[in-house]
């Protein structure tokens, strides 16, 4: 059975390419374009490994992995963190906040696949 993948980026146009990526590399694949899907649809399709823009205009990615976090049906969840967002303070929030990856945007994708491999390998 395939494994899921849920993304989750305000940029449709990212979405649909790393989506058509991943679906060639034989995952299943759901997204969110905003906060509140994003933790609408992490609670409802229990995903293997969600992919997190932490800058999105309806609420920040920081904001939906501190409340998956909080959330003991997603609190383990492996998240891969997805930005153009380098500065320290925002690298050293989103690892206080145990992410499996972290990548700034544009991202590279032989390496980001190897990631998601890496961590859903171990599920």
């Amino acid at each position: 059975m395939a494994k899921t993948i849920l993304v989750i980026d305000d940029d449709a146009d990212w979405v649909q390419m790393i989506s058509k990526r991943l679906r060639v590399n034989g995952y299943q694949v759901e997204a969110a374009f905003d906060s509140i899907q994003a933790i609408s649809q992490a609670l409802k399709l229990k995903p293997d490994l969600i992919l997190l823009d932490i800058m999105m205009p309806a609420g920040s990615g920081v904001g939906v992995l501190e409340n998956l976090r909080m959330n003991t049906n997603t609190f383990n969840m492996p998240v891969i963190a997805l930005t153009a967002l380098s500065d320290k303070q925002t690298v050293e929030t989103i690892v206080e906040l145990d992410v499996s990856g972290y990548f700034v945007k544009p991202a590279d994708m032989g390496k980001l696949l190897e990631k998601i491999e890496e961590i859903l390998s171990k599920k």
